[in-house]
Formats: structure tokens, sequence, C-alpha cells
């Protein structure tokens, strides 16, 4: 279960701002909201003032994804280094950075790449995605 938190949107540094986007994070729909991307960070936050935000250097990958086979709505797809459960997005990434740091000795790349987060940003505007 994703736990959204009460936060406020960003007010600065705001470069797109896309309402009607729904967001799904590995494979659970969180609903409909806004997707805000600022020059430091991305967030996303539903009617109710609820929402998560990615500070960038958590994001692994990110890309326009068209390919209806994999997924039925083009979206932007982002991947997430760490894995998120039930608390706010950038602390779970945080969290797996550490970890990271910590078991640099004992474990091998496999490890450290293979916790991930797939989160999906569907705008209802389809010309959005372009």
């Amino acid at each position: 279960m994703v736990l959204l938190k009460d936060l406020h949107p960003p007010t600065e540094g705001v470069r797109h701002e896309q309402a009607e986007t729904m967001a799904v994070m590995d494979g659970q729909k969180l609903g409909c909201g806004t997707l805000y991307v600022a020059e430091t960070q991305l967030s996303w936050f539903d009617g109710s003032g609820l929402g998560f935000f990615l500070d960038y250097p958590n994001i692994g990958l990110h890309a326009i994804s068209r390919d209806v086979s994999a997924y039925p709505q083009e979206h932007l797809y982002v991947m997430v280094n760490g894995k998120i459960k039930g608390e706010n997005v950038v602390e779970m990434a945080e969290k797996a950075g550490d970890d990271e740091e910590d078991n640099s000795s004992d474990s091998g790349d496999e490890d450290e790449e293979g916790v991930i987060t797939e989160i999906r940003f569907v705008p209802s505007d389809k010309v959005a995605c372009e």
C-alpha cells in the first residue's frame, strides 16, 4: 500500500504543470491529480492535497512511453532507485541509497540495480506527451 502525504505543491522553479494526470505506482492506481515538473523535483498531488515528490537524483530513468502493448496508454515512465513501501517517496529512495552505501562491500552491483519502483504518469490530454 502506498501512503500519500499531506504536502504542498511546489511554488518555486515549476517548469510544467499537468492537470488531470493519473499516477500509477508499481501497478497500483493512486488516482487523478496534477503533475508538477520543477527544477529540483518531480511531484504529484491529488485534488485533496495529498501527494508525493521525487528529487531528481533518486530517478534512475525517465521516458515518454508510447508502446501501448507494454501499457494501454501513452505516459511518462519514471524508474525510481529504491523500493517505496508506505512512506514518502523521497524518504524511501534516500533509505535505499543509504542501504546501498552501507552494503556496498557486502553486495554486488546486481543487488543495487535490482531495487526499483516504477511510476507511470498518465495524462488525460494525450498531446501532453508530445
